[in-house]
């Protein structure tokens, strides 16, 4: 749009007055019943610019395993594995239903195994934990959603890919 076209506008110059708010208020409000945000996106997009301004190298998502069984119960329980593999280290987790509904359990294993702090992102929270001598962690009861794993190994960490718990 050429915006020479509106020079001949009166008042275009002009500071916004009080009826330019109210009339780009109510535009706002048609705009938000029209064509509302998806639920979380701003959330999601903070999570994400978050991520993106880590100085942190990114592993490959490798496998993804969705097995369906019972255990100790006649419901089902879906589990599932996926494989992150980076030139350093690589890192499997389990996914299993939590003991509070609306969570999930992260069973973890790294190659190399070796004790490292490993922090569990999503865009409401930040949870750290410690793998074992054996590479070995676990993080229960964690909310469904989007998250990351970021894990402190050298100079530089190494993070997982965004995921959908």
């Amino acid at each position: 749009m050429d915006m020479t076209e509106f020079d001949d506008v009166p008042g275009a110059d002009a500071p916004l007055d009080a009826s330019d708010v109210a009339l780009l208020a109510r535009v706002a409000e048609l705009d938000d019943r029209l064509d509302p945000a998806p639920h979380g996106l701003a959330e999601r997009a903070l999570f994400a610019m978050t991520l993106a301004g880590l100085e942190a190298e990114v592993m490959e998502l490798q496998v993804v395993e969705t097995p369906v069984g019972s255990v100790r119960s006649d419901t089902p329980v879906e589990t599932r594995t996926i494989t992150f593999t980076h030139e350093r280290l690589t890192v499997m987790i389990a996914l299993s239903a939590g003991a509070a509904s609306g969570t999930v359990r992260i069973d973890g294993w790294m190659a190399p195994a070796e004790a490292l702090e490993i922090v569990l992102r999503r865009p409401d929270e930040e949870r750290a934990t410690m793998s074992d001598e054996d590479g070995r962690f676990v993080l229960e009861d964690v909310p469904r959603g989007p998250a990351s794993l970021l894990v402190h190994q050298g100079e530089t960490p190494v993070t997982t890919p965004v995921i959908e718990l």
